[in-house]
């Protein structure tokens, strides 16, 4: 069985050196303390929900006209014309 070695804490010392390099890197910049973390995934409290549906396929086919990208979007619309939403 492989030991996982002991790290120790950086001596003051090293620490300092460690502040000194970072703070003369141009390549790190200063974050604002006004910045906000962007998160990622579906956003909070979206007014979509996931289901799944079976579909003719020439119904399909007619959707993905003449782009396959966003063809779930064009039944969203379609549907609501059809239900007056």
């Amino acid at each position: 069985m492989k030991k996982t070695p002991i790290i120790e804490d950086n001596s003051p010392g090293e620490e300092a050196e460690i502040q000194r390099q970072i703070a003369e890197d141009s390549d790190v910049a200063e974050i604002s303390p006004t910045a906000r973390v962007l998160k990622r995934g579906r956003p909070a409290g979206q007014t979509k929900e996931q289901v799944t549906v079976r579909l003719d396929k020439d119904v399909l086919a007619a959707l993905k006209r003449p782009d396959p990208k966003g063809w779930q979007t064009r039944l969203n619309a379609v549907l609501r014309s059809g239900l007056k939403l």
